[in-house]
Parts: structure tokens; C-alpha cells; sequence
């Protein structure tokens, strides 16, 4: 298997460079695992890695994807493969917070039935009419052990699982224990520190994207990128934009942070009851501790 293992933490835990140091020691590439990253230009909010980062270390899967397109777990798994199969010599690792796209990448695709269109459609007049706040309460209604680990503002994600629920009468969470075509289990070492040491980094992280230029770049993406791109739900984006003063400006980087938080909160939360992962102090030597339990 040209993965030796995958590298898991919340958002802000310090994943990027130890994921370095170990693609370099194995010499291996990176595969990303975010939903949010594999958008062009969406560069600074989603955390994508440096130039510096991709020119130390082969990546994939990261700022490859046009913001106007809509990207499923499953087409996911399908790009995993396509490098797998395209170069099965080389080794490499999977780095990254989005933890259903790890977990059906080993254990394969949810066999739904087809889901009508219209069902899809009904649910999208509601996200325009009403926003993502009415799909999450419902969504909470539908399927409340899927719908804490997702994100409020993550619309197809939402409609993915209200869809599914009200075509099947059967719960996604549900439907995601029946799979097929997984690559089989991986060691997964997920990545910690002590909450408010977390939350103090991830504080400091949206400082510093604003920094480097992250207002910046949302307004040049907003002459480019229709607003109503799947692109613009990452996190802080649509935020920013709105932002019109320097007291909403403020405002809005306090409410990332706050999101940011709970967002990693929810990742915690869904590794800890999904999947079967070592754990990985980040304050006592990880590149250690990986390395002792790799085989």
C-alpha cells in the first residue's frame, strides 16, 4: 500500500509542518484531506500549504479546483485512487481534518439509491429563502449524529443529508455503516494538544491570515468568483466580505475566531467516535512518536 498513514488533527493543531518532516523522512508526497483546500485561490482563509511547503514536499489535492464546482467525497476518493494507480512506486501520506473524506476513502462509498432531483432543488429554494440556519435545524431534526460534526455553513453538506433522509426515510449515518469500495484501514494518528493551548493557536492563526492578507484576498475573489460559488461557504469568507467598517471588520475576526473554534470543537468531537486512531501529543516529541508506530 503506497500510503503509509494518514495524519489527522483539528484545525490549527500544527499539522503542516510535522507533516513535513515525516513526508521528507519517508520521502513521500502529501495527498490533502480537506474540503476546503482543494479550492484555487482560496488560499490564506483555508490555511493552504506555502509555496514554500509545496516546493519542500510534493502535494496533492490542494488549490487544484475551479471555486464555481461543487467536489463530493466520492469524487475524492475517486482523485485518491487516480494517484495511487497513476504512480504506485512512490509513498505517501494523508494530511488532514476532514475526517469523512479519510474515513470513506478507506472504507468505501455509502450505497444510496439515486435520490431525485427534485428533492435537491426543494431543499436548495429553502437554503436562498431562508439561509443555512433553517437547513441545520432541520438537518439536526434528520440525523443529529452526523449533523455535530458538520459545519453550520456548509450548505451542500447540509442538503446532502436532509435529501437523503426525506428520499430513503432512512439517516445518511445510516446508510454510511453499508459501504463498498474502500481501500481498506490505514493507521490514523490524530494530533493533540490541550484545548485552550488549541484555541489560543487558532486565535493567533486568523490574526495572522489577516496579516498575510486574507481581506485582501477575499475582495480580489469577489471580482472573479460568482458569489454563489460553493467556494465562498469556507469559513470566513463570506464574513469578511460583508465586513464594510473598521468596527465590522473587528467584529467579523472575533466571529471567526469563535467559528473556528467550534469547528475544531466538531472535528474533535467526530474523530473521537468515528475512527480508530493513535493519539499524538504535539507537546512531546510527535515525529517520535509517529515514527515508533509506523510498521
Amino acid at each position: 500500500m503506497p500510503i503509509l498513514f494518514a495524519l489527522a488533527g483539528a484545525t490549527g493543531i500544527g499539522k503542516s509542518e510535522l507533516s513535513l518532516l515525516l513526508a521528507e523522512h519517508y520521502s513521500a508526497e502529501i495527498i490533502g484531506v480537506d474540503s476546503r483546500q482543494v479550492y484555487r485561490g482560496f488560499t490564506i482563509g483555508t490555511a493552504q500549504p506555502s509555496a514554500s511547503d509545496m516546493a519542500r514536499v510534493r502535494h496533492h489535492l490542494v488549490d487544484f479546483l475551479e471555486p464555481e464546482r461543487k467536489y463530493s467525497v466520492g469524487e475524492f476518493c475517486r482523485d485518491v485512487k487516480s494517484i495511487l494507480q497513476g504512480n504506485p512506486e512512490r509513498n505517501y501520506i494523508l494530511v488532514g481534518g476532514t475526517g469523512l473524506y479519510m474515513q470513506t476513502l478507506m472504507l468505501g462509498l455509502p450505497q444510496i439509491p439515486a435520490v431525485p432531483k427534485s428533492a435537491r432543488e426543494e431543499l436548495e429554494k429553502i437554503a436562498q429563502a431562508e439561509g443555512a440556519g433553517s437547513l441545520y435545524k432541520m438537518a439536526l431534526d434528520a440525523d443529529p449524529e452526523l449533523v455535530r460534526s458538520v459545519e453550520p455553513n456548509n450548505v451542500q453538506r447540509l442538503i446532502r443529508i436532509l435529501e437523503v433522509y426525506r428520499a430513503t426515510g432512512r439517516k445518511l449515518s445510516d446508510w454510511q455503516k453499508e459501504r463498498e469500495g474502500g481501500i481498506g484501514k490505514l493507521p490514523v494518528f490524530w494530533l493533540q494538544r490541550e484545548r485552550d493551548v488549541l484555541y489560543k493557536r487558532i486565535d493567533s492563526r486568523v490574526d495572522k491570515m489577516i496579516k498575510d492578507g486574507w481581506v485582501e484576498e477575499v475582495r480580489e475573489l469577489s471580482k472573479t468568483v460568482p458569489l454563489d460559488a460553493p467556494a465562498w461557504q469556507s469559513l470566513g469568507y463570506r464574513e469578511l466580505l460583508a465586513a464594510q467598517t473598521d468596527a465590522e471588520m473587528a467584529q467579523v475576526v472575533e466571529d471567526v475566531k469563535k467559528k473556528t473554534r467550534n469547528y475544531a470543537k466538531r472535528q474533535l468531537t467526530w474523530f473521537r467516535g468515528q475512527m480508530d486512531c493513535v493519539p499524538v501529543d504535539m507537546e512531546n516529541n510527535p515525529f517520535r512518536i509517529v515514527l515508533d508506530n509506523v510498521v
